[in-house]
């Protein structure tokens, strides 16, 4: 029944035991796992170090009692030869004198009571008869009986002396190991006192030195946290353990060589967002001056036509009329996509009217959305201070964050603000625009599902001119993107 109880306990995913221990586990820290390993070893290696001084003292004890009880016997044989009468006309029993045989000079044998007795069972003789010494330090009866239960069961010798076949009296050796007891105790305490002191001094010692070893964790975790702050000028300084040395060698070549791939890739970015721009910028001039010329001319003959056919032609009026409305609307659409590929506005009169005229322009297309503009002079600089790239993605920035709201945001306001804006001690301008829309999930923000190639392709551009884009979002809580753009430092 056991085997198939067990590991449904073990197994069940609701042991509310397994579960809480696995949190526990989880929440320990290296140091603190080292520190209970060593703590645990050194317990391991205490309570064996005990156990193994405890069978020592109980097999010293029998052993010491063991070698008493035979010296006794030896000496009381020795008396004992002595003592008698050397010929049978001196066999008396009442001239044995049995007083010759002091058993007072045993006292030093403590853990023996020797006894000498007579045939009626009464004391001759003892050597604890003048011990009226008490233990100064006896051991516990805790302690007694654990030794007693390791111990084989006391029992007394008996040497009966006799003579031609008459006993005469009975020597009676009952160990007594109260004395040894506490001797036992005495070591016992001692050496716990010295294991105690070991077990904190060494402890001390191992917390520090796992202290000292992990130390240099610190330093890794505060480069980590940079590198996820987008920090990649951080280094991890030179440990003095190899392995740790290591560690921090390949960090840092590991950091080196990121920071080069991501430069190399800004500058591949500006380079293609530069080639964007100039075929961009030609494509507007051929759009403007090829298809907008063949389409004003369209347009112009198409009037003179519909002018003509009211009065002449009343048959083609009809179609006059068609042919004067389509490349009227196709006259509109090249318009917004000349605005698209290349805002006029932005080069002729600058940022600041440039933006001004995008709001005016997104005010009138979404009538329901409330926008509002905040500037100061940072958007009215001029070229020779913030260059036409950074103008051009300013203004796109702004161009593509109200496209987004206008068609997934579901909002009723939207507030832009330019502003300049110091950062790291080096001047920029700031962009931020804001709407009570129903935001999205920010922890999703890196997928396209949620920005919009638009947007992760202005994060590009932000980023490729070292500066910083960050999007603000919850749900039903709006959404506000951020961007910080460094100037050119002035002549």
């Amino acid at each position: 029944m056991h085997q198939y109880l067990l590991p449904s306990i073990f197994n069940c995913p609701k042991n509310r035991y397994s579960h809480s221990f696995t949190q526990l586990a989880t929440q320990l820290n290296l140091k603190l796992r080292l520190n209970l390993i060593t703590t645990g070893s050194l317990l391991l290696l205490m309570l064996a170090g005990i156990g193994l001084s405890f069978n020592n003292a109980r097999m010293n004890t029998l052993a010491e009692i063991a070698s008493a009880e035979k010296s006794t016997l030896a000496l009381f044989d020795s008396w004992l030869i002595g003592a008698l009468p050397s010929n049978a006309s001196e066999a008396n029993a009442n001239k044995i004198n049995l007083g010759t045989f002091k058993l007072q000079q045993l006292s030093h044998m403590r853990h023996l009571k020797i006894e000498l007795v007579d045939n009626s069972n009464r004391l001759l003789d003892s050597n604890q008869l003048a011990s009226t010494d008490k233990l100064s330090n006896p051991a516990p009866a805790w302690f007694v009986r654990m030794l007693n239960h390791t111990m084989p069961q006391w029992q007394p010798k008996i040497r009966g002396l006799s003579y031609n076949s008459q006993p005469l009296a009975k020597l009676i050796i009952t160990p007594d190991p109260s004395y040894e007891y506490a001797e036992i105790w005495k070591q016992m305490t001692d050496l716990l006192v010295l294991l105690a002191l070991f077990f904190i001094c060494v402890n001390l010692m191992i917390a520090w030195a796992i202290a000292q070893a992990l130390k240099p964790t610190s330093s890794i975790l505060a480069a980590l946290d940079n590198i996820e702050k987008g920090d990649l000028d951080v280094r991890l300084p030179t440990f003095q353990l190899p392995e740790l040395a290591r560690i921090g060698q390949k960090f840092n070549h590991m950091i080196a060589t990121l920071q080069k791939s991501i430069l190399q890739n800004h500058t591949l970015t500006q380079q293609l967002i530069h080639l964007q721009e100039i075929e961009r910028k030609s494509l507007a001039r051929d759009l403007h001056d090829e298809f907008g010329q063949c389409l004003t001319a369209i347009q112009t003959d198409a009037s003179v036509i519909l002018k003509h056919a009211r009065k002449k032609y009343p048959e083609l009026h009809a179609s006059a009329s068609a042919i004067t409305q389509l490349s009227r609307h196709l006259m509109d659409l090249v318009s917004g996509l000349l605005q698209k590929l290349r805002p006029s506005v932005l080069d002729e009169l600058g940022l600041a009217l440039a933006l001004r005229d995008l709001v005016e322009t997104a005010q009138l297309r979404f009538g329901n959305i409330a926008f509002t503009l905040n500037l100061d002079k940072a958007a009215d600089l001029g070229k020779e201070i913030l260059d036409e790239t950074k103008s051009l993605v300013t203004y796109r920035l702004v161009q593509e964050c109200l496209t987004n709201i206008a068609r997934h945001a579901e909002a009723t306001t939207v507030e832009i603000d330019v502003c300049a804006q110091a950062k790291n001690n080096k001047a920029g301008i700031a962009v931020k625009v804001s709407d009570n829309g129903k935001g999205f999930d920010a922890s999703k923000t890196e997928s396209a599902n949620f920005l919009g190639f638009g947007l992760l392709g202005m994060r590009e551009r932000v980023e490729g001119l070292g500066g910083d884009f960050t999007i603000d979002s919850s749900a039903k809580n709006g959404t506000k993107i951020s961007a910080w753009i460094p100037l050119k430092a002035p002549n």
